[in-house]
């Protein structure tokens, strides 16, 4: 999509004698951010669209020059400005926003997919008076888009995509019959398209884009793992044997691949993973152990958390720049700092260490990490 919304602006401005400075003191910014919007060198924050539409006596289609799609790069910046707008903006006026593009937008099911994804890893900072309320307001909110994106959308992939995130919503709200009926009951066979992919590449020739192909797939397939072996881990808490031979296997990933620092965030859901396992079946030593881990590897991230390569993985920037969020993560960074912090200092299960010195000095070491990075 074009967004002529600078020219809009410049135009209706223009023909209604204001100023720059006169639009830019209703609208509480710069003269210069004006200027920048006109001249295309940013855009206006997205909840101020309805009050720019508003001082011309415009529709907001009318003054983003409305066409019914958005590119990937454009779904990418309004999500991210939502994102940020919810830790600056009022949670009505960010959630008005947000349905008034749904709606506006309600054709475009890759943006469709985004929004509720936003709901859904944001609704906890969306209006209600409890999380309980909250969630039964906008799970099923969020689960409506991915039904619209499964029953009106023509691409495959998207539609697949959507039939697992409303059976994530399914989950969310307790349906176990309704996801295995959406999903089934066994996990479908798998054909991986990146081979063929890379093959046709490597018929063609083309040896950077056949490694990138390959690349951008085990970078996938070792941050399913590490998701898979975090779920995996809470399944064996009655197994200790287990517990433990699966997390020193899923450990042996991480120090082969670096992953904590491809993937810290995921590699630090695994940590939390562990210790609460072990913690669970009071095993002091190796709580401490893990939590030791996860410290260490917390006070190496620099947030906003950025998706990339590494030496071994060197051609991920295309296939990054591809993606909906870009190399952005879905939750905001603000959120996903304190939380991380707060699972470890505020985690009943770990009390019972309260007086040990590991734990206190770990405890200590996240704070002073989450004070610095925020």
């Amino acid at each position: 999509m074009k967004v002529n919304l600078g020219a809009v602006i410049a135009q209706k401005r223009k023909e209604c004698k204001v100023t720059q400075q006169e639009l830019a003191d209703f609208l509480g910014v710069s003269k210069v951010s004006v200027s920048k919007w006109e001249n295309k060198l940013s855009y206006p924050d997205i909840t101020l669209l309805p009050a720019i539409a508003a001082y011309f006596d415009l529709t907001i289609d009318s003054l983003m020059d409305y066409e019914p799609q958005l590119s990937p790069l454009e779904i990418q910046r309004i999500y991210v400005q939502l994102q940020d707008s919810l830790a600056t903006q009022p949670a009505t006026q960010v959630l008005r926003t947000i349905r008034s593009l749904i709606r506006r937008y309600y054709a475009c099911y890759p943006f469709l997919l985004e929004m509720g994804l936003l709901l859904l890893n944001h609704y906890d900072l969306l209006p209600g008076t409890s999380a309980e309320e909250k969630a039964q307001k906008y799970i099923p909110e969020a689960r409506e888009l991915f039904v619209r994106v499964r029953t009106a959308a023509k691409d495959h992939e998207l539609i697949n995509y959507a039939v697992n995130l409303e059976a994530y919503t399914l989950l969310l709200e307790r349906k176990p019959e309704s996801v295995l009926k959406r999903l089934g009951k066994f996990t479908p066979a798998y054909f991986p398209a990146e081979t063929l992919i890379a093959a046709a590449y490597a018929q063609e020739g083309k040896t950077a884009e056949e490694a990138a192909t390959y690349q951008s797939a085990l970078f996938q397939y070792l941050t399913v793992m590490m998701s898979l072996f975090s779920n995996y881990l809470q399944a064996l808490k009655k197994k200790p044997q287990k517990f433990l031979t699966t997390y020193q296997r899923a450990q042996t990933m991480i120090d082969t691949f670096d992953f904590g620092q491809l993937h810290p965030i995921s590699t630090l859901n695994f940590y939390l993973s562990a210790a609460t396992g072990f913690a669970d079946a009071g095993d002091k030593e190796a709580t401490l152990n893990v939590l030791e881990k996860f410290a260490a590897l917390y006070e190496t991230v620099k947030f906003p958390v950025k998706l990339h390569g590494d030496a071994a993985f060197d051609q991920l920037d295309a296939w990054f720049d591809q993606l909906d969020l870009g190399r952005n993560m879905p939750r905001a960074p603000q959120l996903v700092e304190s939380q991380l912090q707060k699972m470890v200092v505020d985690n009943p299960l770990f009390q019972q260490y309260a007086a040990d010195e590991r734990l206190q000095e770990i405890n200590q070491k996240l704070k002073k990490e989450g004070n610095h990075h925020a």
